[in-house]
């Protein structure tokens, strides 16, 4: 999928989504809670956003320096929300990866160490998810109303497990994997459009692996703070975020528990993964409004999905889309995701 047709299914979705909520969730009481919503809560949601895009800067820091390299902060905002737009306009948010390889190879980091860190940055939130969600499911199976909900839940799982297999199994089988990817390309090299072509990428994958598993084993058992304290950024960057969700809902004059808003999000984000959509667009919306049905009055819940979706996606999608387009060019961002090689090959600077 290109970045533009990414784009404009993301768009679309979206805008769908969003009209379906406002027409059938608003009435003259929605009217009313706009009219008297309080702005404070609004503006403290948007700073607790921009908290938690500090923690995950912070992390990434951390990161970074364990490959001896000092990421300066602001270049750190520009990766993180470059990733973000990327990944909001791809499948199951897939895209983000490779704009992060090439920004943090801007910075000196190979792409095998490239790779590590945004594996760790990636699975360490995902553990979060993958843990709490199926907690939270267990104890409060009922959160999952109707069959729509449990279907989605199971098939998340599914894949989820088969993810964490895979990634088990090639960094503690790396021969048993060689072998593995050796008969996939050897397969592939039967068919014409892959001749001459699979060999060449099979080296250049397993040379990736190598480099991969070897900078994985460094964060892994090197010096164990850095590792606790990214799981520590992580933490206070999901909080932040969870955080928006409850004074959106105190501004429109809904009394809410934080604790059953972070349940619910948590489930949300767990089921989130492997969604087909760029970005999740469309069925994050329908899930949020399935999981946050029975705790949000109807004639607020779909003005408060929007808000909530503004403050915490689309306004930061738009914001990564502006800083590539200066930064990199759509161009260039489209040569880019079609081959990673040229991450390693381009010698052009990202401007501080």
């Amino acid at each position: 999928m290109t970045i533009k047709k990414g784009l404009e299914i993301f768009c679309g979705v979206t805008v769908l989504a969003i009209c379906l909520l406002i027409i059938f969730t608003t009435n003259i009481k929605t009217l009313h809670a706009l009219r008297s919503i309080n702005a404070r809560f609004l503006i403290f949601s948007l700073v607790l956003i921009c908290l938690s895009w500090c923690f995950d800067v912070l992390r990434l820091k951390v990161l970074t320096k364990a490959v001896g390299v000092r990421l300066p902060f602001m270049y750190g905002i520009k990766a993180v929300l470059s990733y973000t737009f990327l990944s909001n306009i791809t499948p199951s948010s897939a895209g983000g990866e490779p704009i992060l390889f090439y920004m943090l190879n801007q910075k000196g980091i190979t792409f095998g160490k490239a790779s590590a860190i945004a594996f760790l940055r990636t699975m360490i939130t995902m553990m979060f998810f993958a843990i709490g969600g199926p907690i939270i499911i267990y104890f409060h199976r009922e959160l999952l109303s109707s069959v729509g909900l449990k279907m989605a839940f199971d098939y998340v799982a599914i894949f989820l497990a088969v993810t964490v297999m895979f990634f088990v199994y090639l960094y503690f089988a790396p021969h048993s994997a060689r072998r593995c990817l050796d008969l996939l390309f050897n397969y592939f090299e039967k068919f014409a459009f892959f001749k001459g072509k699979s060999s060449r990428l099979k080296h250049s994958l397993l040379h990736v692996v190598d480099e991969f598993k070897s900078s994985l084993k460094e964060f892994l058992q090197g010096e164990q703070w850095r590792l606790i304290l990214v799981v520590f950024y992580t933490a206070l960057m999901i909080a932040s975020q969870f955080l928006v969700a409850p004074m959106i809902l105190k501004g429109l004059g809904c009394d809410v528990k934080i604790l059953s808003t972070f349940k619910v999000q948590g489930v949300l984000n767990f089921m989130l993964y492997y969604v087909p959509t760029p970005g999740g667009s469309g069925i994050s919306e329908g899930l949020g409004y399935a999981l946050f049905a029975p705790l949000v009055p109807s004639h607020v819940l779909g003005i408060f999905l929007v808000i909530w979706k503004f403050l915490t996606n689309y306004v930061w999608t738009i914001v990564g889309g502006l800083i590539i387009v200066k930064s990199i060019g759509m161009k260039h961002l489209e040569d880019i995701t079609k081959d990673k090689r040229n991450i390693e090959k381009d010698g052009e600077s990202i401007s501080n």
